[in-house]
């Protein structure tokens, strides 16, 4: 239980402690499958003015931040902090990483979007309208 709690505060702050290694990474993933949510991972840093953009107004967008919540868990990792689980790549910043319950990247997004725009993208990565 305690780990959903933490990982709905990482939703809605955004400024959690970062999943550090593969195996935090791949019980997160797991714990969430029984959720029926994907893992969206952004890649980012505290001097990219487009992944605060993002963290700071899209994904408190009012149409976005409960389609969010709803259906994803957020996980931050920081360039300079964190470094990426086996066979992600990274392509700058930030990149959007969309995992299934099965712990598969299901698809890539890299830079920002406006918040019309990323909501339409997350109903298409969930498979809905």
């Amino acid at each position: 239980m305690k780990f959903l709690i933490l990982m709905g505060m990482m939703v809605w702050s955004l400024s959690a402690a970062p999943i550090q290694n593969d195996m935090q990474f791949k019980e997160a993933v797991a714990e969430m499958g029984q959720e029926n949510k994907l893992v969206l991972m952004i890649y980012t840093t505290e001097d990219c003015p487009e992944c605060a953009y993002m963290k700071q107004k899209v994904f408190h967008d009012k149409g976005v931040e409960p389609y969010l919540g709803r259906n994803f868990v957020v996980i931050e990792k920081n360039v300079h902090k964190s470094k990426l689980p086996d066979g992600y790549d990274f392509f700058g910043i930030p990149t959007m990483f969309f995992i299934d319950k099965a712990g598969n990247k299901k698809e890539t997004m890299i830079g920002s979007k406006r918040p019309r725009e990323f909501l339409a993208e997350l109903r298409r990565i969930r498979g809905q309208k």
